[in-house]
């Protein structure tokens, strides 16, 4: 996302109301939403970063919407791996991450 932009990709989408293509998640879905709730990336001296375990852990115990430690190791996973999209993204000629496959994929 351009850093001039004001809203997300996302937002910009719901607004024009674009089909925006999102998998349907069966199990897990809480593990999105807590991602979500908590906010995937952090300000960083330069950039931004990955939301981590010294952010995670807190929010775990304090809303005991985790209780497993695989939720709390993926949770970090897919803050990890959403910071990385949005560092991709502001590249103009990244592939969008609806349009990767696994022979793009990186």
């Amino acid at each position: 996302m351009p850093k001039s932009w004001k809203v997300s990709r996302l937002a910009f989408a719901r607004q024009r109301g674009r089909e925006l293509r999102l998998p349907v998640l069966d199990a897990g879905q809480y593990l999105v939403e807590a991602m979500q709730l908590l906010g995937p990336i952090r300000s960083g001296l330069a950039e931004a970063r990955a939301t981590d375990w010294p952010e995670i852990e807190p929010f775990a115990r304090a809303t005991e919407r985790l209780s497993e430690p695989w939720e709390i190791e993926t949770l970090a996973a897919m803050c990890a791996g959403y910071c990385a999209a949005l560092k991709a993204g502001e590249d103009p000629l990244a592939i969008a991450p609806v349009d990767l496959d696994d022979s793009t994929a990186g």
